[in-house]
């Protein structure tokens, strides 16, 4: 199973998820996900230009 969070889907109802040795709220997974977009195929982060 993949690890990366662009994967997983924040159910409603729930307050927080628990992925990969942390736990997110709803503002903190949406946010890491935006952030998971701007990885390259090597997992390095690409401007945002």
């Amino acid at each position: 199973m993949s690890k990366r969070v662009l994967f997983f889907n924040f159910h409603e109802g729930v307050n927080s998820i628990f992925l990969d040795g942390k736990r997110y709220t709803r503002a903190e997974f949406e946010k890491a996900k935006a952030r998971e977009k701007r990885r390259d195929k090597k997992g390095r982060f690409m401007s945002i230009e």
